[in-house]
């Protein structure tokens, strides 16, 4: 690089020459592999795609289905008979009664740090949560793409 040149010039080299150079060829088999991939997702019935790809009719649908679901579960687990639906299975399973008690006690010893610890506190806690799972998914990502990703060979990217 010359010293009295800007770098505006410099970059605007640097593009034309890039601009100049060919383009790479792909392989023959891969607008063939492509097609036939496209043609094979098209041909796909719309209840085997994507819930985003589905009509709006059955996308209500479904809403209203999960909706009706959790209704009726929470009705039916707030219900007197399910509750004792619930504790005769746990009799039955003598394992689950240990299970039970083991977890309401967390949940009391849950409620009890909650209402000692400031709220502040466990909302800078599961931020720092968040912020370290984020590097540990950016780590995870970097050392794919520096030790197992695939060099020099052209990758079939489809939505």
């Amino acid at each position: 690089m010359i010293p009295d040149e800007s770098p505006q010039k410099v970059a605007d080299a640097l593009q034309a020459s890039l601009r100049a150079l060919p383009d790479r060829a792909a392989p023959a088999t891969l607008e063939q592999r492509v097609r036939a991939e496209l043609a094979r997702r098209a041909a796909q019935p719309w209840w085997r795609r994507s819930l985003a790809d589905w009509p709006r009719d059955g996308r209500s649908l479904v809403l209203l289905v999960l909706v009706g679901a959790a209704a009726g579960l929470g009705a039916i687990l707030q219900s007197a008979p399910a509750s004792q639906a619930i504790s005769t299975f746990v009799l039955r399973f003598s394992w689950l009664a240990l299970v039970q008690s083991i977890g309401a006690t967390l949940l009391d010893s849950l409620q009890v740090v909650g209402d000692v610890v400031p709220r502040a506190w466990l909302y800078y806690a599961a931020a720092a949560l968040v912020l370290s799972y984020g590097v540990l998914l950016g780590l995870g990502a970097a050392a794919y793409r520096a030790f197992f990703r695939p060099r020099g060979r052209y990758r079939v990217l489809l939505p």
